[in-house]
């Protein structure tokens, strides 16, 4: 199985007679998942910018502050592109008009790979069993909470006792 990656390539084109900062990237997958992801997932988002309108997860690596105010202004403005799964296969320009915001794209289009990779191990693990164990510490903190959350064992009724059922 031929490891992922993707592949950027920036540049300065002349576009209607100015230059301007353009980037391309393509995801690179082994042949067997570029089928699969083509035939069964390729209208999958993998951004989309109306989800991070109050900005990224906390597990998301962050961007550069020098990045950061130019991101948020794409991510604001209604040119900035989503990314699905059959873009990242085909591959994706953006003409950006600063090398801010060709940047800001490129954070998008890894962070949309990472998403692709998310769902390519899912895409492994169909049509096989998968355990999650979750850590250590939530394993003991919901057996202590069970334990604290379960009613009062009776004491066991002795033989010959009448039981309510019996009396009624």
């Amino acid at each position: 199985m031929q490891a992922p990656k993707l592949l950027i390539r920036k540049g300065m084109v002349p576009i209607q007679g100015r230059t301007r900062p353009v980037i391309q990237v393509l995801a690179v997958v082994g042949p067997e998942m570029e089928k699969m992801l083509q035939e069964h997932f390729r209208e999958v988002n993998l951004f989309k910018r109306t989800a991070y309108a109050n900005g990224f997860p906390a597990s998301v690596p962050e961007a550069s502050p020098s990045l950061q105010p130019h991101l948020s202004n794409l991510m604001r403005n209604d040119a900035c592109p989503e990314v699905a799964v059959k873009n990242l296969l085909g591959g994706q320009t953006f003409q950006a008009q600063t090398i801010w915001e060709m940047k800001a794209f490129e954070y998008i289009a890894q962070r949309a790979f990472d998403s692709l990779l998310d769902i390519m191990m899912t895409i492994a693990e169909l049509g096989r069993e998968t355990v999650y164990q979750p850590r250590q510490s939530e394993l003991l903190a919901f057996v202590a909470d069970a334990a604290a959350d379960a009613p009062a064992v009776p004491v066991a009724i002795e033989p010959g006792t009448e039981s309510v059922a019996d009396a009624a």
